[in-house]
């Protein structure tokens, strides 16, 4: 009976100690064909802050690589990941950072880094998530974000500006300039990975994840 319990007692604890098994999700989001040019956005008001002309960030291409794309990997053995605070600032008339994400729970802190009235509007769909007047330079105010989906920011001050927020209850990345992603210790299984971008749509595709190392997975958007 003592060796039964030790031997027991033994495989529990060795069950224990054994790492779980997790891979990563990576690979690259590029853009096929001849990249749109887009003209900058003329402003229309306060441009001692705002200046004339301001950048349209919704396509950005460098070289054949494509930014401010959000990928989420979704599926079942995915627990959700723990809410965090994100950062959202208005500078120079427009958003910091144009494209973030984020699980659901979390807060997005709100800040206004320009001397002039910003009302920053947050849409849930056609639903108002928040809806907030930031007159102070330096104001910060923070916003939960309890649902699942996409939240569109605008101004009710100056239309130009725009941008978004991923909000998720799966893994997720934001990718940058180099089109490059790397989502980190995905449990071993299949799973929904998505790729969504806010003028080119989503595009999904399954990816079967090993126990360790990489699952690489490549996204094609454009003409």
């Amino acid at each position: 009976m003592k060796r039964t319990l030790e031997t027991m007692l033994a495989v529990a604890l060795a069950a224990v100690a054994l790492p779980a098994l997790a891979g990563d999700v990576e690979g690259k989001i590029t853009y096929n064909g001849a990249p749109p040019k887009l003209s900058p956005m003329k402003t229309n008001r306060d441009q001692k802050v705002c200046g004339n002309e301001i950048p349209d960030e919704s396509v950005e291409v460098k070289g054949k690589a494509l930014e401010n794309v959000v990928v989420t990997v979704e599926g079942p053995g995915i627990q959700k990941p723990a809410p965090v605070s994100v950062r959202l600032d208005q500078h120079e008339c427009r958003y910091h950072p144009h494209v973030s994400a984020a699980p659901v729970g979390s807060t997005v802190d709100i800040v206004n880094s320009d001397p002039l009235l910003h009302n920053i509007h947050g849409y849930l769909g056609q639903q108002t998530l928040f809806n907030v007047a930031m007159p102070l330079k330096g104001q910060q105010i923070p916003k939960p974000l309890p649902k699942k989906g996409l939240v569109h920011v605008k101004c009710d001050v100056h239309s130009w500006m725009s941008g978004w927020i991923v909000v998720t209850d799966g893994l997720y990345a934001v990718v940058g300039p180099d089109g490059a992603f790397s989502i980190k210790n995905v449990p071993a299984g299949s799973y929904t990975v998505q790729a969504w971008h806010e003028k080119l749509g989503s595009k999904t595709q399954t990816v079967n994840v090993p126990a360790t190392g990489p699952a690489k997975v490549d996204f094609d958007f454009g003409g």
